[in-house]
């Protein structure tokens, strides 16, 4: 009896063992799926290596970002997805930590610069943790790509940069603005005079005086643009062609072009959406980079126009043929000019005024290749009038 007690409760415990074992098998395969549905879902990059620094997961998220599949990533060089000098130096960081056990990346969130399949370098936020399994260490890292965030921290403080020097721009032009309007008035009258006294007018005379007047007008340019730079800009915004815009543009300032041996190309879809845009401001933007574009070719060249859709953005292309900018220089910086009597605020006001339709402004200058600039403005959907 005692036997067959034992053995029942031997096979009872057995039969608890086998089901708290189950139970746990079953606990930990739901935590694993809930972990792997996670994973797959979040937005943000999630991608482990092992103690060699090969890669091991790449989740959907590390895909989108980078632009790399799971397959073909799989067992490659965590490096490939990092700029220098974080590639050459990645390695070392893995052995160094290893040895010493001071951490450099783990256990913080640190923003860097990482690389995608195409090349391009953009900043994430990353996060690195060890992860110590049966099959020994292996590194996980949580990636957000923060472009974006960047990108729009940057606006903010050139936007602030701006409101500074359009103050301080505004206090200047009211200061020197009368003293030089008088100081042009009394150069005009003296201009008239030595008209009237050819006798006098020789020219020991009449040379200063010219290049007297040339400042001046140069220095009335320059609080005029001043005098914008401080202001607000206002647009009212409808729906627009910018196909029109730019052919009126071109109307006005093509007629030096043949001359001057410059040629025009126009590439405008039929199918171009209209944009939110104010046509008059619009059309002091294409001026001036067009303008540009030509005194960047004196000596004669093709001035292009190039227009496309994408997404719920329509851009405009206006690329020259001439020398391109100089390394380093800025051109939307105040002050920033390659001509020798460019005041350096144009582009400057023009970006505002971009700005103020919600739009961007860009450019690219290989060396010796040309400039295009390039403008992107959204598309018109009942755009209601705004100042």
């Amino acid at each position: 009896m005692k036997e067959d007690m034992g053995k029942e409760t031997a096979g009872g415990m057995a039969g608890v063992a086998r089901a708290a074992f189950e139970s746990t098998n079953t606990a930990g395969a739901i935590a694993e799926a809930q972990l792997r549905s996670l994973i797959d879902t979040t937005q943000d990059a999630v991608i482990t290596i092992d103690r060699t620094g090969r890669i091991d997961l790449f989740n959907a998220a590390a895909e989108r970002i980078f632009g790399y599949t799971q397959a073909e990533i799989h067992g490659q060089a965590v490096s490939i997805l990092m700029p220098e000098p974080y590639a050459g130096e990645h390695e070392g960081y893995i052995s160094r930590y290893e040895q010493t056990g001071e951490p450099h990346a783990i256990g913080r969130i640190r923003t860097v610069a990482a690389r995608r399949k195409n090349g391009h370098v953009f900043p994430i936020e990353l996060s690195v943790t060890e992860i110590k399994t049966t099959q020994g260490t292996h590194y996980g890292a949580f990636i957000r790509d923060i472009s974006e965030k960047v990108k729009l921290q940057e606006q903010l403080l050139e936007r602030e940069r701006l409101a500074v020097i359009g103050t301080t721009a505004a206090t200047f032009a009211h200061e020197i603005g009368n003293p030089l309007n008088s100081m042009y008035m009394a150069a005009q009258l003296l201009e008239r005079r030595l008209a009237r006294q050819p006798d006098l007018a020789d020219e020991k005379m009449t040379a200063p005086l010219r290049t007297l007047m040339s400042e001046l007008k140069r220095l009335t340019l320059l609080l005029e643009e001043f005098r914008m730079l401080a202001r607000r800009q206002q647009v009212t915004l409808r729906p627009t062609s910018l196909a029109a815009v730019a052919a009126d543009v071109l109307v006005a300032e093509t007629l030096a072009y043949p001359e001057r041996g410059i040629q025009v190309q126009q590439v405008f879809p039929a199918d171009l959406p209209l944009i939110a845009a104010d046509s008059e401001q619009l059309t002091q933007v294409l001026l001036n980079l067009c303008k540009n574009a030509a005194e960047a070719m004196p000596h004669g060249g093709t001035l292009t126009l190039r227009a496309g859709a994408a997404g719920a953005r329509v851009r405009l292309e206006v690329s020259d043929t001439g020398t391109g900018l100089p390394l380093g220089l800025d051109i939307f910086e105040p002050f920033a000019t390659t001509k020798p009597q460019g005041t350096g605020l144009g582009l400057t006001i023009v970006r505002q005024i971009v700005a103020a339709h919600n739009g961007t402004l860009t450019y690219h200058s290989p060396p010796g290749q040309g400039t295009t600039f390039t403008l992107e403005l959204p598309v018109a959907r009942g755009a209601e009038e705004r100042t």
